[in-house]
């Protein structure tokens, strides 16, 4: 939908300013094609106003008319999209989403009255979806989501999407394949012992500091980036959590919260804690050779050489390089949070302690993500 102050423009004929109106006209149902309405020659903003209002309302009542055959593309866009767009949803969540419909599941239903959707229609689509994706039930649950919005919306009555089967049917192919989470690579703890060990015999002092962090205290990739110096207490040598680096739909970074929005607060290990001290002095004097202003307690611990957001994915190179260069396994940036999580496991057999430290909301959580490197977690399970 164009907004009145974008589709009345000013333009000059003669010499004489006259306005036109450039507006949405909705989708043809025919060709599937978005109709556009173009009207020039108003000689005041007034009459160019009253046209816009009166095709608008035009435009309105012929979607309330149709609703009932309008098409599942038609329906994410006209009113779905703009649902989430309003919503509260993060803008990296949002952009995500965005990004399930626009590969996934607008390439199958799009062209679908959205009343004729049916539940054998649901199962193909998991089948598509299931020979490409390594989790297709996230697909699946978007789309329910949207179906849902579209019974509140009354275009159908009842929603075809069963998400329990859906899932149910992901988990024996799981394991009819050998269970894909098996393939999620991650540190023992003697091996982490022998990451560290490695890892402080570098010069690089803010890597050795950056890995300690992920791999003593836990920290997912975003919230690491986010950290700033009035986050840590020096005295009580305890580490605040509480927000995390996200990309929008653009690609640009932004300050958000946490994955669950809830702060924790850690205790720093001594060996992590003098890493971070060192670093602290280190950067000082390097913003000072840069001619980069130090951000005083707002200063990023972990920012990149301009002093802004660090790009994770030189994070991910150089971890690979360093990985190759010492014959270590090659463990991604986010298989170190995993790796913490064994290791933190067989030190106290505490699975609520790894919930809180780890930050997440519910303990089934923890166990559903962590159950391919603490085989032990399987009894929780079964209990």
């Amino acid at each position: 939908m164009t907004t009145m102050d974008k589709a009345v423009k000013e333009y000059m004929k003669r010499g004489v300013p006259h306005y036109m109106v450039k507006m949405y006209g909705g989708i043809d149902p025919y060709t599937k094609k978005q109709i556009d309405i173009t009207k020039r020659g108003f000689k005041t903003k007034t009459e160019a106003k009253a046209f816009y209002t009166q095709k608008q309302a035009g435009i309105l009542q012929k979607s309330a008319t149709d609703i009932s055959n309008i098409t599942f593309e038609q329906f994410y866009h006209n009113h779905y999209e703009k649902y989430l767009e309003k919503s509260s949803i993060e803008k990296s969540t949002l952009g995500k989403i965005k990004g399930m419909f626009k590969n996934h599941i607008l390439p199958f239903y799009g062209n679908l009255k959205v009343k004729n959707i049916s539940y054998p229609d649901t199962l193909r689509s998991f089948e598509v979806w299931d020979k490409k994706l390594k989790r297709p039930s996230k697909v699946a649950s978007e789309l329910n989501k949207c179906i849902v919005h579209a019974v509140n919306y009354g275009i159908i009555s009842k929603n075809p999407v069963d998400l329990e089967e859906l899932r149910s049917n992901e988990q024996m192919a799981l394991r009819k394949n050998g269970n894909k989470q098996t393939e999620k690579l991650f540190y023992t703890p003697d091996e982490l012992d022998v990451f560290i060990l490695k890892l402080k015999a570098t010069d690089d002092i803010s890597k050795i500091a950056i890995f300690l962090v992920l791999v003593n205290l836990g920290l997912r990739k975003g919230e690491l980036l986010a950290l700033q110096w009035q986050d840590i207490n020096l005295q009580n040598k305890k580490i605040l959590i509480h927000q995390a680096i996200g990309t929008d739909d653009s690609n640009k970074p932004y300050v958000k919260s946490t994955k669950n929005t809830e702060e924790r607060t850690l205790d720093i290990d001594e060996e992590t804690f003098q890493a971070l001290l060192k670093w602290q002095e280190y950067q000082a004097e390097q913003l000072k050779w840069q001619n980069l202003e130090h951000q005083g307690s707002e200063q990023f611990i972990f920012p990149n050489n301009k002093n802004t957001f660090y790009n994770n994915c030189k994070l991910n190179a150089w971890l690979k390089r360093f990985q190759i260069q010492h014959g270590l396994k090659l463990v991604s940036v986010h298989g170190l949070r995993h790796s913490c999580a064994s290791r933190i496991y067989y030190q106290t057999k505490d699975v609520k302690f790894i919930q809180r430290f780890l930050g997440h909301s519910k303990i089934a959580t923890t166990i559903d993500t962590y159950i391919h490197c603490i085989p032990e977690l399987h009894t929780l399970l079964d209990e």
